[in-house]
């Protein structure tokens, strides 16, 4: 069974990782033939959490799994430009703003468990 902290910095990471296919959306807004991309975020979260399968390595250069992978999606090949690029920067904008504000409340929820976990070892002393 995972920590409650394991578990919210999985869900911090995830955060993240989202936050950097948003990003690079934007970042790609002008570029001619551009598919926006998005974090599969639950099946992202779903897989960090799940053991899977570990893989053993026999020799030094065998590949060895590091945790989850980045799951992709690009959600809509269609085209909002002539160009073939399909990103819409204010909804891109709302995304960003929508994850930030899940990356904040986890991080609070992180720091609330932090401040519970030195209560209880310091036996509400300060």
């Amino acid at each position: 069974m995972e920590s409650i902290s394991s578990l919210l910095a999985k869900a911090l990471d995830a955060s993240w990782t989202r936050h950097e296919f948003l990003a690079s959306n934007l970042a790609n807004a002008d570029t001619p033939g551009f598919k926006r991309q998005d974090l599969d975020f639950q099946s992202y979260l779903r897989s960090a959490l799940s053991p899977g399968i570990v893989m053993s390595t026999t020799h030094p250069r065998h590949i060895s799994s590091s945790g989850p992978r980045p799951l992709y999606v690009t959600r809509d090949s269609s085209s909002l430009t002539p160009d073939g690029n399909n990103v819409d920067v204010d909804r891109e904008m709302a995304e960003v703003s929508s994850n930030a504000l899940y990356y904040t409340a986890v991080l609070r929820q992180l720091g609330e468990h932090m401040s519970m976990l030195r209560k209880a070892i310091t036996e509400g002393r300060r």
